[in-house]
């Protein structure tokens, strides 16, 4: 088997396994228990963004405590703005 050869069979399986992936991802994401556990997912890291900035702003390393706060903050918006957009009524 040459070496092109090999890697375009590597090249096809991976792809038939990310298909394979985002097929069953999106069947998952039909269900409302899998929508809300990652959409409470996506809000926590938010939230852990903010509370880790706090610590670090103690120790003096405000670079990072700024970047924490403000991409917690866009996080937890985002969620908010996707909630108030996209809801069911």
């Amino acid at each position: 088997m040459t070496e092109e050869r090999f890697e375009q069979v590597i090249e096809n399986a991976i792809e038939g396994a990310a298909d394979k992936f985002d097929h069953s991802i999106n069947r998952a994401w039909k269900h409302r228990p899998v929508r809300m556990i990652g959409k409470s997912i996506a809000c926590l890291s938010g939230v852990g963004l903010l509370a880790a900035s706090y610590p670090l702003f103690e120790r003096g390393q405000n670079t990072a405590a700024k970047a924490c706060l403000i991409s917690g903050g866009i996080v937890i918006a985002a969620n908010a703005i996707e909630l108030f957009i996209f809801r069911k009524r």
